[in-house]
């Protein structure tokens, strides 16, 4: 049975960390590229520097937990997810990275083992990309892009990237995701051509999240069950 060409390609949810601003502009770039492709979504979410999993006043664990069920649903509705944090000492800044591991290892038992987070399979075959910035051109965007993606390998998610944008030599955009230079204070605005590929990479994790759910809604439909190799404890 044919997919409708006009159904709705889905959502894709745009998780980020920004202290001064930089990031931010990425990320509302990146979402104004999804809604380019027809019949796709882009909502915001926003880490914080407070852990999600640190109670705050007045909150007992059972409190904590209800905070943060709401997020890992989210997570886990979207079609595709795009992560973006600074870049600091050559990794994605930790805020993001803690993020992931108090949604995703919140239900493994026992309750907050932060040593099993492979068990975690909520965002597995979900698209994904990432994007980053960083004080100056050699401030290790590359490197930061590589641990947001990393972590998305690590968790079964299938991973987007820009590639090289043509004129190759003339170019600078990285070809591992969107990135910006944000000065030796942080709040250098993300200039045009860095938002210009933000929005590009935006549109091409619709696009290819569309295909991936048309695709799988297509193969669903011809009765075929979904089939996993047996995973094994370490």
């Amino acid at each position: 049975m044919a997919v409708e060409i006009g159904e709705t390609v889905g959502e894709v949810l745009v998780v980020y960390y920004s202290r001064f601003g930089v990031l931010k502009d990425l990320a509302e770039a990146i979402a104004e590229g999804v809604e380019r492709e027809p019949g796709a979504t882009a909502h915001l979410l926003a880490v914080g520097d407070t852990p999600v999993d640190l109670p705050q006043p007045g909150e007992d664990e059972q409190a904590v937990a209800l905070r943060r069920a709401p997020l890992l649903n989210r997570l886990a509705a979207a079609d595709a997810l795009v992560i973006g944090a600074p870049s600091y000492f050559g990794s994605m800044a930790s805020p993001l990275k803690r993020f992931f591991e108090d949604c995703l290892t919140a239900s493994n038992p026992p309750q907050h083992d932060r040593s099993r987070p492979w068990y975690a399979e909520a965002l597995r075959d979900k698209v994904g990309a990432a994007f980053t910035a960083s004080a100056t051109p050699q401030g290790g965007n590359e490197q930061g892009l590589h641990s947001m993606l990393t972590l998305m390998m690590h968790l079964g998610m299938l991973v987007v990237t820009p590639g090289q944008a043509a004129p190759i030599l003339i170019n600078d955009a990285a070809p591992y995701g969107a990135t910006a230079i944000a000065g030796a204070e942080g709040r250098r605005l993300a200039q045009p051509p860095a938002l210009a590929a933000a929005r590009d990479l935006g549109q091409r994790v619709a696009r290819v999240a569309g295909w991936l759910k048309r695709g799988r809604t297509a193969w669903e439909q011809q009765g075929r069950d979904v089939v996993r190799p047996p995973r094994h404890a370490p």
